[in-house]
Order: C-alpha cells, then sequence, then structure tokens
C-alpha cells in the first residue's frame, strides 16, 4: 500500500480534484467583511445562542461588521402583549454589538406577520379604527426605536407589504392585511414617520422577498416612488435575497438594483440565504426532509453566489450592506438540510464562501473578445465547444428539458462552469476566466447525470472516458504535427505472470527504427491517477515531441514504453488500494524483459530510464529507489522529488529531472534541484511556466527532460 512518506510527497503537489477528492477549506485568518471594504458592509443575522457561543462568536467577530436581530427585534418578540415589553433577547444582542463595536440593522418595526394581534383588533377580533391602530403603532414603534437608537444605525420599517405576482386586474398592488384592510397604503408612510420622529439620524427601509422578480421588483418601486412623492422618509430598499440554485437570473437582479437605484440612494441585501431546492422568497412550506446535497448542486450554489456577487459589485455606488440570515446552516430558518448558507452546520466555510470571498477584481470588469473558434479536438462539422484569443471557453449543449446543465472542468471535475437556459431550449455559458494554456478534460452534469459532450472527442482521465477541450498554447510548435519524419505508435501485449492475464503497453519507436539495425535506450514513462496507456500519446503528444526534437537534432533518440500503471484500482465498495509494489513486478519482472526481448533496446541499466507524472511520478520514485540495478535514469513529472539522503551515491544514477506546473508550488522543486546539485547529482529542476498539474505542463518537462536523457 502507498506509505505515509510517498502519500505525502504526492500530496504536496497534486491539485485537490485530481487525485484524492476535495480537501477541506483551511479556516480563514480574514474575513468577508475585510475581503469587501472597499464595496460595502457584510451582515449577519444572529439569535440569541449565536451571540453566547464562543465557535459562533468568532465566526462573526471574524466575518461581519454589521449584525441584524433574526427575530427578537420584531413585533410580537418585543410587545407580544400590549404595553408589556420584552427586552431580553434584543437586549443580549444589541449588547453584544455594543460591546464589540458592530452597529446593527433594526429588523423590523411593522409586519403582518409576528406582530401581535393586539395591534390591530380588539378582544373579539374586530378590526381597529385607524386612530387607535396608529396610536398603538406609533406607541410599539417609538418605544423600540428610542431603545436602541445607539446602536441601531438603519431599520426595516415596514416588512413584506406587496403583494405577490401574479396581481389580478382591478386587485390592489399591496398585501391585503389586516393593517391594510384598517387604513389602506396609508399605514406605511406612517411607519416611517414614527420611526423618523424617533431618530432622525436613522437610515428607513421598505423591505421586501421576491425582490428581482420583475412584475413584483415594479409593484415595489412604485409603492417607494409613491412615497416618496409624498415626501416620506424612505431612505432604502432592502432586497432579502432568499434566493435558490436556479434563480433570480443575474440579468433579473441587475435590472432590479437598477430600477430601485432610481428612487433611492440606499440598498440593502437583507437576508441572503441560496437554498438548494427549487422554492425562493419567504414561504414557510419549504422543504426541510432529509437530503444529500450532490456535488452538482453544490456547484450551482457556488455559481449563484458568485454570480450575485458580481452583480452586488458592481452596484456599489448604491448597495451599503449585504446581510445573510444567519452565521451558518445550523441556525438557518431553512434547515441544514437546504444548505443555505456559506458556512455550513460546524461552521467551516464551503466553498461558495470562496467564491464570494475570493473574488478577482479584474474579471469583473473584464472585455470577454468575441472571436471564438471551434476547439481544435472537437468531432468533425461541430460548432462547439469554442475558444478565443484569450483563452476563454464556450459551450453550448441542447438539452431542452433539462433543469441544469454544468461543464465540469480537470480530473475529478468539482466545481465547473455552469450554463444559462436560451429561449431555444439550448444551454450556453462561457469559462469565469482565461483557462490555462493545452489540454483539458470536462464532462457535463445534466441534472446530476454525468456524460460527456457529443461535440468533442473523448480522452481516458479520471477512470472514465472524458471530453476533451484544447486551449492553444503559444508554445505548442514544440507539439505540433510537422512534415518531419515520423515514428511509430504501437500495441503490445504481453504476458503477465503476476496478475494471470495479457496486458497492454504502447510503444513508440523512433522514425530511423526500421530503417536500421541500430539498438536504443528506452524510457518507461508512466501516467497519472484516473489514466491509463493511452494518456502519454493521445494527451500528452509524447510521440510527437520527440519527432520534433529528433528532427531538430536535440536529442538522442530513444524509445518510449507506455504502460497501465495499475493507479485507478478500487476495493469492494469504493475504497482507494493502490499498491506500487504490484506494478513493480509488472513493469520491472515483467514488461522490460518483453520490451528487451521483442525490441532492439540496450538492455543495460544507464541506457534504461523511468519517468511519469503524477501518481505515475510517485511509482517513479518508489520503484527506482526499490530497484536502483534497473533504472539509469529517474524523472518525476509533477510527483516529487528526490532528496540527497533517498540515493546516497550520486554514481547510483546517471541524471535526474524534476518538474511541475509554476501553481502547484514550484520553490519545492526549484529547492531539491539545487539540493542534488550541491550533493554531486546530475539534476535538472523545470518549472512550466502558467500552468498548474496538467497536461501542458507534462507536455513540457517531457520536452525538457528527452535531451539530458542518455547523453554521455
Amino acid at each position: 500500500m502507498i506509505t505515509a512518506g510517498i502519500c505525502a510527497l504526492i500530496l504536496g503537489v497534486v491539485t485537490a480534484g485530481a487525485q484524492w477528492g476535495p480537501r477541506p477549506i483551511p479556516e480563514p485568518t480574514d474575513g468577508l467583511k475585510d475581503a469587501y471594504k472597499d464595496y460595502f458592509k457584510i451582515g449577519v443575522a444572529v439569535n440569541n445562542r449565536n451571540v453566547v457561543e464562543p465557535e459562533q462568536i468568532k465566526v462573526i467577530l471574524r466575518e461581519f461588521n454589521s449584525i441584524t436581530a433574526e427575530n427578537a427585534m420584531k413585533p410580537e418578540p418585543t410587545e407580544p402583549r400590549k404595553g408589556e415589553f420584552n427586552w431580553e433577547d434584543a437586549d443580549r444582542i444589541a449588547n453584544f454589538c455594543r460591546e464589540h463595536g458592530i452597529k446593527m440593522r433594526g429588523h423590523t418595526l411593522m409586519w403582518h406577520s409576528q406582530i401581535g394581534s393586539w395591534m390591530y383588533q380588539d378582544a373579539q377580533g374586530n378590526l381597529l379604527p385607524k386612530e387607535e391602530f396608529y396610536a398603538n403603532m406609533k406607541h410599539h414603534i417609538q418605544a423600540i426605536v428610542n431603545r436602541y437608537k445607539d446602536v441601531v444605525y438603519c431599520w426595516d420599517v415596514v416588512n413584506e407589504a406587496v403583494a405577490d405576482s401574479p396581481v389580478w386586474p382591478g386587485r390592489p398592488e399591496l398585501r391585503d392585511s389586516p393593517m391594510y384592510k384598517i387604513a389602506g397604503e396609508e399605514f406605511i408612510y406612517k411607519a416611517f414617520e414614527y420611526a423618523h420622529e424617533a431618530d432622525p439620524n436613522a437610515l428607513l427601509f421598505y423591505n421586501d422577498y421576491n425582490d428581482a422578480e420583475p412584475a413584483k421588483s415594479q409593484r415595489i418601486f412604485n409603492l417607494v416612488k409613491r412615497m416618496k412623492d409624498a415626501g416620506v422618509p424612505v431612505d432604502g430598499i432592502g432586497m432579502q435575497g432568499h434566493y435558490n440554485i436556479y434563480g433570480p437570473s443575474q440579468e433579473d437582479i441587475d435590472n432590479a438594483l437598477t430600477l430601485y437605484s432610481q428612487v433611492v440612494k440606499h440598498i440593502h441585501i437583507t437576508e441572503l440565504d441560496v437554498r438548494v431546492n427549487t422554492e425562493m422568497g419567504g414561504a414557510l412550506r419549504f422543504s426541510q426532509g432529509a437530503t444529500q446535497i450532490a456535488d452538482w448542486e453544490k456547484t450551482l450554489q457556488e455559481d449563484m453566489y458568485s454570480r450575485l456577487f458580481r452583480v452586488l459589485r458592481k452596484h456599489k455606488d448604491v448597495i451599503d450592506c449585504v446581510t445573510f440570515w444567519n452565521v451558518s446552516d445550523k441556525d438557518s430558518w431553512l434547515g441544514v438540510n437546504n444548505y443555505p448558507l456559506l458556512f455550513d452546520e460546524n461552521y467551516k466555510p464551503k466553498r461558495a464562501y470562496l467564491q464570494v470571498k475570493g473574488f478577482d477584481p479584474a474579471k469583473d470588469v473584464a472585455v470577454v473578445k468575441e472571436d471564438f473558434r471551434p476547439s481544435e479536438l472537437n468531432q468533425p462539422g461541430q460548432e462547439y465547444p469554442m475558444v478565443n484569443s484569450q483563452g476563454y471557453a464556450r459551450f453550448k449543449v441542447n438539452a431542452p428539458k433539462a433543469t441544469s446543465v454544468i461543464v465540469s472542468l480537470g480530473l475529478g471535475g468539482t466545481g465547473g462552469t455552469v450554463l444559462h437556459k436560451a429561449e431555444d431550449g439550448t444551454w450556453m455559458g462561457t469559462t469565469d476566466g482565461p483557462m490555462d494554456e493545452g489540454f483539458h478534460y470536462y464532462h457535463l452534469t445534466v441534472d446530476g447525470g454525468v456524460l460527456n459532450d457529443p461535440g468533442t472527442h473523448n480522452y481516458y482521465g479520471s477512470t472514465r472516458w472524458e471530453s476533451g477541450i484544447e486551449i492553444p498554447a503559444h508554445d505548442a510548435d514544440f507539439y505540433a504535427m510537422k512534415r518531419v519524419p515520423h515514428g511509430k505508435v504501437q500495441q503490445v501485449l504481453f504476458w503477465s505472470g503476476s496478475t494471470q492475464q495479457n496486458r497492454v503497453a504502447w510503444v513508440y519507436t523512433p522514425p530511423q527504427y526500421d530503417k536500421n539495425k541500430k539498438k536504443y535506450p528506452v524510457l518507461y514513462l508512466q501516467h497519472g491517477w484516473g489514466e491509463n496507456e493511452y494518456a502519454w500519446w493521445n494527451q500528452g503528444h509524447a510521440n510527437l515531441i520527440m519527432d520534433n526534437l529528433i528532427a531538430e537534432g536535440k536529442v538522442e533518440p530513444f524509445i518510449i514504453v507506455m504502460t497501465y500503471g495499475m493507479t485507478n484500482d478500487v476495493r469492494p465498495g469504493g475504497r482507494f488500494s493502490f499498491d506500487y509494489k504490484q506494478f513493480e513486478t509488472v513493469l520491472c519482472d515483467e514488461l522490460v524483459p518483453y520490451v528487451d526481448a521483442n525490441f532492439r533496446t540496450i538492455a543495460k541499466k544507464d541506457s534504461r530510464a523511468m519517468a511519469g507524472l503524477s501518481m505515475g511520478g510517485m511509482e517513479t520514485h518508489a520503484i527506482t529507489l526499490d530497484r536502483p540495478e534497473m533504472f539509469g535514469w529517474y524523472g518525476l513529472l509533477s510527483g516529487g522529488i528526490y532528496t540527497p539522503d533517498e540515493i546516497k551515491d550520486p554514481k547510483q544514477v546517471k541524471g535526474i529531472f524534476i518538474g511541475c506546473g509554476s501553481k502547484e508550488g514550484p520553490d519545492r522543486i526549484r529547492e531539491a534541484a539545487a539540493q542534488l546539485q550541491a550533493a554531486g547529482f546530475n539534476a535538472k529542476g523545470y518549472v512550466s511556466e502558467g500552468t498548474a498539474h496538467e497536461f501542458l505542463t507534462w507536455r513540457r518537462c517531457l520536452h525538457e527532460m528527452a535531451p539530458m536523457l542518455f547523453r554521455k
């Protein structure tokens, strides 16, 4: 089995999704409030548990700089019966804010729900006269505003007074609440007047849900416009932001913000969460049953949060504060199983947190060039996927009955590009930013089902056939198919007694091989996890790299042998169970003798090399150290390092190559190469600029390593 030391070797250089699954997100050292200090406040709604439990307090103080009392300042909790105030819960939260110097959003002074019926009806259930209702309302509003005016900087004065869609002809645009029945729209005006009298310095908001739905957003605008025209002291609009992973669209949110900014100077997102179902808004009949959140649903949530905050940053001139509706899923009104917030039930950040916090301001203003062309890996006659001169990729999929389509890029495929549905039933989307140059695996996730894009060719990766896309590289000439002599890549079958089966290898022989009787050195070149014996000559273009180097006179021609490294085996139940010792037997005791017997090789250690990418590098590291008599040249391509202590005698090895991408810990490679050189080894370190754990890194590594092999 993999030893702890070797496992650590690979984990140090392998990206999370590529080999071992997603890694836990490290605990943040700073918070959302710091990331958005140049944009708007980041707030959170809290209950009494949130402000007394140390683990939650730590998150609150790190992440947020505005606080809302989730329920404690609503009408009924503060005054359940006329004249009988209950300040305990609200005071606890307010005192927490005073203690830590955090200002509060007051929520909410007047609402049709969570309000004592005494406010608007008598003991017999009859609606009160308007004057008595106004007196009750004024007394309540001014009592609470005066009590907390030192710590509350704004109030949601009236909550959810606008009717939901559709509003049929002849029906009022406002909710038919008891307050509306008594006084009509005027009760809203009076609530703002009473609040302003109590605290002329507080910002006063009208707050509602389904705030981006075009028809309702227009009704909200109409109400606030009438208030402004009547001289009502309304300062802003609160968009609750109870959204889901399917909507609202980025365009609807953008349009609503643009509309609201025409009538107010202050907009707050007041109750933000993104639930993992199709429900939206303030409805209380939500789904809270036991469920397992799938990875693709998490991706939709990440995308929704990412697109939302991109729009919010665009409107930073009018948005003052964005408030999440509780700290974590544990206390969310939507329940843990709807997975709505940026922190899970254990107060740990989710992937969506990284999307919100780790934004790149340059992407907000990036201009994508519309010079897209079909990818060179597309099936004949297929237009999509496309790539442009900047490295963006654009995808289009025909799935008219689907509810979600995601393009999952890279080995493992966590995250991805969420496509959006057009009127004709097709789904289209463009990557969030330019992709690294070179080859990338991807697949489609359609309503949770994984399948390949019919527009492109397939390549074996992630232990399955995946779609492939090529982002043209500026240095692609070294692996281009040119008009030069070409070698052969042929399949061979060799008997493996240790596994009791015929096994497959692909053998590259140089262009001169069939024209002379010369014997050649051999490089045994290994793929990574999830791949197989096709990878190096299909995705990696190892044969073309060699053909071009030989034509340029830059290498001593040699044979390359590529076989399946047994990296993808799992135990029953899906547990990973790779043991390099099994492959060591197949390679050293079965394949090498077969190649030496059936090809013209120089069957000596100094004319034999082993190299591999990623987990193939792990195999190379282990096997070359286990079998020093077999190989004279070692190569680790994004697969770890050698140290002088491991080999001890520089004469044991003719040369060592170690390399990686600049995005995967290059200092480790540079330092290791320097240590080997200082100890007297013929060693070379190489860093592929601008790439990560991907095939352009490995193509470049082979191109850099090949000229040093088998030199006397």
